[in-house]
């Protein structure tokens, strides 16, 4: 369990770190860039593969849409 000021770390982090500039896209967790676990990796530290599949991605995009009715520009 983290505290507060724990918890808010990370996202501040983010919003400030010039490390991030020009990368987009990218998931942190305790002040830092997560690295890629394998997907069956234990619940711990790390992003799991499909959640930077740029095919998930594309269909989570297009379910979207679809659920709230407006379709976005390419």
């Amino acid at each position: 369990m983290k505290t507060i000021p724990e918890g808010a770390a990370t996202i501040v982090w983010c919003a400030v770190n010039k490390q991030l500039d020009g990368k987009g896209g990218v998931y942190c967790e305790n002040v830092d860039i997560a690295q890629a676990v394998p997907s069956d990796n234990p619940s711990g530290p790390g992003v799991k593969p499909w959640a930077v599949n740029p095919e998930y991605a594309e269909q989570l995009w297009q379910l979207s849409e679809s659920l709230i009715g407006i379709k976005f520009p390419d």
